[in-house]
């Protein structure tokens, strides 16, 4: 039962991205120290094959023990080549051309496994390579079973017509053995692994909400007045050495605590809260806007200049007042106060410049945006 339920959820996390970016990060790890060791052992057994091989000097056993050496070291030289170049360029290995890679490094284990077979009953390459596949491989349970099948065909095949010799039960008991006890590692690994990275997808996602909720108003779904002065003041020193204009609007509803009073503060959350949903789609992504405290509300319009902030501001205006606002009987407007970066303004001083602008808007009337 317990079985059915991992591959059940083996095969469901298979498909998620996160689950698959956690297991080539850890595969990119794995993969590095794999293939150092790989080398070094390939090299001196490599190096023994040649000075002591313990089979006649010269012979088919040692040219076969050499194909399976060399071949080792060969792909490992070429992964660490090829992790080298990845890395210069910034970028990571991609998920199955490691997966290539553990396989065939299981296949130079299990050709080194039917070269034993010409001299002794030894199986101890097929299983070395078989149960440390899934302490340095990340993968789908279905992946795992594939390698497996392919290294069981690939010896079943080569003591067939390789060594030509017959195929019986005692020869294949060890193979199915190790298989399944390779199989039964991989669902241990891998399943605890699994549990961790859960643990650790939901870690990033309550942190992730911790973070919005730490920079959110709640009642308009808006950046707060901390996450708004902290953007400003990274947004004015990136204007100031790049040169690129910076604008700020700052808006106040107009009667506002006309409808807090008479209508009461449920209906005035409503209506703050539709105005910051209006203000979302109204923005660009790179532009902030923020709760600036009570019914005042700003917007730092990111490379735009007076002339783009004013028509930005305009269209706000104009939405605003066209716009139908359940429970309120009146039309809502908003005056406008609109400064831009002239120098080196700290967020103080240009949030005080837009305000002073915003004063303007409401001594001439309301309704209207001032620059």
């Amino acid at each position: 039962m317990k079985l059915r339920r991992y591959l059940s959820e083996d095969f469901s996390y298979s498909k998620s991205g996160e689950i698959r970016r956690l297991r080539t990060l850890d595969n990119d790890k794995s993969v590095r120290i794999l293939s150092i060791f790989s080398l070094l052992i390939s090299c001196i057994l490599f190096t023994q094959n040649i000075l002591s091989p313990g089979t006649p000097d010269g012979g088919h056993l040692q040219f076969l023990y050499g194909v399976s050496f060399g071949s080792s070291a060969l792909f490992s030289s070429l992964m660490l080549a090829v992790l080298a170049l990845k890395d210069i360029k910034g970028k990571k290995l991609s998920y199955f051309a490691m997966i290539g890679y553990v396989g065939i490094l299981t296949f130079t284990t299990t050709f080194a496994t039917l070269v034993d077979q010409y001299h002794t009953s030894d199986y101890s390459a097929f299983c070395f390579g078989l149960l440390l596949l899934p302490l340095f491989l990340r993968a789908s349970f279905a992946t795992y079973l594939a390698i497996v099948f392919v290294n069981v065909l690939f010896f079943s095949f080569g003591y067939s017509y390789m060594i030509e010799r017959e195929l019986t039960s005692s020869v294949v008991t060890p193979i199915i053995a190790f298989s399944i006890a390779s199989m039964g590692a991989a669902i241990n690994v891998e399943g605890t692994r699994l549990k961790s990275n859960l643990l650790q997808l939901q870690l990033e996602e309550s942190n992730k909400n911790l973070k919005e909720l730490s920079h959110k108003d709640s009642l308009t779904g808006l950046f707060n007045r901390r996450h708004l002065m902290e953007s400003l003041s990274t947004l004015l020193a990136a204007s100031k050495r790049y040169d690129f204009p910076l604008s700020v609007l700052l808006l106040d509803l107009d009667h506002f605590k006309k409808a807090n009073d008479s209508l009461g503060h449920q209906v005035g959350d409503k209506l703050l809260a539709t105005i910051g949903r209006s203000l979302s789609g109204l923005v660009r992504d790179c532009d902030v806007a923020a709760r600036y405290g009570g019914e005042e509300f700003c917007v730092v319009l990111s490379n735009t200049n007076i002339e783009g902030a004013k028509f930005v501001a305009e269209r706000i205006r104009a939405r605003i007042e066209t716009e139908t606002f359940e429970e309120i009987p009146w039309t809502i407007t908003v005056s406008i106060g609109v400064a831009t970066r002239e120098g080196d303004e700290t967020p103080e001083d240009f949030l005080k410049a837009a305000d002073k602008k915003l004063y303007e808007s409401k001594a001439a009337g309301r309704n209207r945006v001032s620059a």
